[in-house]
């Protein structure tokens, strides 16, 4: 009992580490293109988190993933016409 105690806390405090990126997205002016965005991003590998709405993109990776802004910017890339215009990070 005590050790899946010890696990779900540690899966718990990787998660809650995790960095967040929010990325503002020029040209994206509505909902579906907000759903052409979060078609091609949030099915990325490596994502713990993935939203979408007009504007911006929130992602998570998972622990120990790397993603890049260029990776991200090829995925947003291959749903229209659409550019990464700035960016912040969080934990």
């Amino acid at each position: 009992m005590k050790k899946a105690f010890i696990i779900a806390t540690l899966l718990i405090s990787q998660t809650a580490l995790a960095e967040t990126i929010t990325y503002n997205i020029e040209g994206m002016h509505c909902g579906s293109c907000a759903r052409s965005i979060k078609a091609q991003v949030c099915n990325m590998e490596g994502l713990e988190k993935c939203e979408v709405s007009v504007g911006k993109l929130v992602i998570s990776p998972k622990a120990g993933v790397t993603i890049s802004q260029d990776q991200i910017q090829a995925a947003v890339t291959k749903a229209g016409e659409y550019k990464i215009i700035g960016s912040s990070k969080s934990k």
